[in-house]
């Protein structure tokens, strides 16, 4: 099932080169804020269709429309991360200053925490009217963790983190490949026997990544977020 939702969600997330390069845009300006709150606006409108949705349909990214409602949506999909991560970020800020191993500990403890609740809180949200309460309904967050199995979705969401990592590092091999075919010095070693990669290969390789790997990545992760949440039953 959970390789199911893996499939269905690159399938999902290739479906329209269009949206792909909005949201790059979008993230490549997002240190102006108001496009991060579309981004993750559009990331939640992609919970939203999968939290309605079942494995392998042929259904497609939504468009990008109603800007004020994603805007709102941007604002709370944020929102839930920041609640979910404030208290982890600041005892691991000062377990860094302070150079605490235990609170090191309990600050990645929590933050594992954090995640694991916050990847439930956005699609219940989103399945429940987006009723921002109810991303903090800790008692029913648990109970469909349950139901999903511990296990399983742990497993679960590693698999999206692996897959993930692992997209990055083949497409930045495969454009190394292709320009050392086409006659670009794509790798240079050097003394140290560290590859260097060239300005011009950095500077393609860093906008493919930006405005399609990235972008891909994003609709795959938050597809299967919402189709795992589905999980529940």
């Amino acid at each position: 099932m959970i390789l199911d939702i893996y499939k269905d969600s690159i399938e999902f997330a290739s479906k329209k080169i269009s949206i792909l390069l909005i949201l790059g845009v979008l993230s490549f300006f997002n240190f102006l804020i108001v496009p991060l709150i579309f981004f993750y606006g559009y990331n939640y409108k992609i919970i939203k269709l999968s939290t309605q949705s079942m494995i392998n349909v042929d259904a497609v990214p939504p468009e990008f429309s109603g800007l004020k409602e994603m805007f709102i949506n941007g604002l709370r999909y944020i929102a839930v991360n920041l609640v979910y991560m404030i208290i982890p970020v600041i005892i691991l800020v000062f377990a860094i200053s302070s150079k605490s191993l235990l609170l090191l500990v309990v600050g990645l403890i929590l933050a594992l925490i954090g995640v694991a609740f916050s990847f439930l809180a956005i699609p219940h949200m989103a399945a429940n009217n987006d009723s921002f309460k109810s991303a903090f309904a800790l008692g029913e967050l648990k109970e469909i963790m349950s139901f999903i199995g511990y296990g399983r979705y742990i497993l679960s969401y590693l698999g999206i983190i692996f897959i993930s990592l692992a997209t990055l590092i083949i497409v930045t091999f495969i454009i190394g490949i292709i320009f050392n075919i086409f006659g670009v010095a794509a790798l240079s070693v050097s003394t140290a026997g560290f590859g260097e990669v060239t300005r011009f290969t950095a500077l393609v390789t860093n906008a493919i990544l930006l405005f399609l790997v990235s972008p891909f990545l994003s609709i795959f992760q938050n597809r299967s977020q919402g189709l795992i949440y589905n999980l529940r039953g």
